[in-house]
């Protein structure tokens, strides 16, 4: 039976961005502790994945009846590619320790992993298909995912794509593609990246409905869509233009024309059958979830 009563504790480590103020919404109903690092923003308590103790969070409450979803980390890929040990010590080993300290309170680890874990070499990745991450990022991510399943105790692993925030915020990646929508000059979009954008707040309700459900061991929470850059920031200039004329130019390019300090996968695209064999999930199109967030944006300005 799915728990939502107070007496289920829900811990959310790492809950400062997009992914974060949306599972606090989904997770309504439970004892919810989020937490943040360098990013406060309202109704999160400070943790350090380093240092804090878990139990701290738990304020004396008892565990053994909830979960703890694991976002803390340092999620900029190039960070992690310019200083692996640095961000390793953080990704790898600091998450593993809160792992371990959640599973000693008798709460169920729900790590989020990421779509950063395969090479790219081809679409439509399934949960049984072999992780090759070109990426330090993947690589990290993947060593916990292999850590969980080595100690054949109870777990949750979650691998995500890019998310779009439901309601444009100033760290989110519709944010930036809004404001650059309305400045003029090239806006350049990758035509040979493709991968499977979902909405945050879609995705937040699928991990609630996991996590509640009893789910256990890998899931894809993706959108239905393989879409590469280029067409996702068309259909979002398709959406601007209702409201506004569209400054930008888009520029179609190839993705190794674009500075970065560490390449790309090409293809990170998923399959969620088992999303929607288990539970009936399905995430809406992305395109939904643009126009969602554009309109929400002139809403917001006017």
């Amino acid at each position: 039976m799915i728990e939502t009563s107070r007496d289920r504790t829900t811990l959310l480590i790492g809950a400062s961005g997009t992914l974060g103020v949306e599972l606090a919404a989904a997770f309504a109903g439970d004892h919810v502790v989020a937490t943040h690092h360098a990013h406060p923003r309202a109704g999160t308590v400070f943790f350090d994945a380093l240092a804090t103790p878990v139990a701290n969070l738990l304020a004396g409450r008892p565990g053994g009846r909830g979960c703890a979803v694991i976002m803390a980390g340092i999620t900029a890929i190039d960070d992690c590619a310019r200083d692996p040990l640095g961000s390793a010590a953080v990704n790898v080993a600091g998450v593993i320790r809160l792992i371990d300290e959640t599973r000693a309170l008798g709460l169920v680890p729900v790590f989020i992993s990421s779509d950063g874990v395969f090479d790219g070499s081809r679409a439509w990745w399934a949960e049984g298909d072999q992780a090759r991450p070109i990426l330090e990022y993947g690589r990290q991510k993947l060593a916990v995912e292999q850590y969980l399943q080595a100690s054949g105790e109870p777990s949750l692993v979650i691998r995500l794509p890019k998310l779009m925030e439901d309601r444009p915020q100033p760290r989110g990646f519709l944010f930036g593609c809004i404001q650059a929508l309305g400045r003029p000059g090239p806006l350049p979009c990758a035509i040979d990246q493709y991968f499977t954008p979902a909405s945050a707040g879609d995705a937040a309700r699928a991990i609630a409905t996991l996590a509640r459900g009893g789910a256990r061991g890998l899931y894809h929470v993706a959108g239905p869509e393989r879409l590469s850059r280029s067409e996702l920031m068309a259909r979002m200039a398709a959406e601007y233009a209702r409201h506004a004329p569209v400054k930008a130019q888009l520029a179609d390019c190839r993705l190794g024309d674009l500075p970065m300090f560490e390449p790309r996968p090409l293809d990170t695209s998923m399959r969620c059958a088992r999303l929607a064999r288990d539970f009936g999930i399905v995430l809406r199109p992305a395109g939904d979830a643009c126009a969602d967030a554009v309109r929400a944006h002139f809403l917001q300005s006017t």
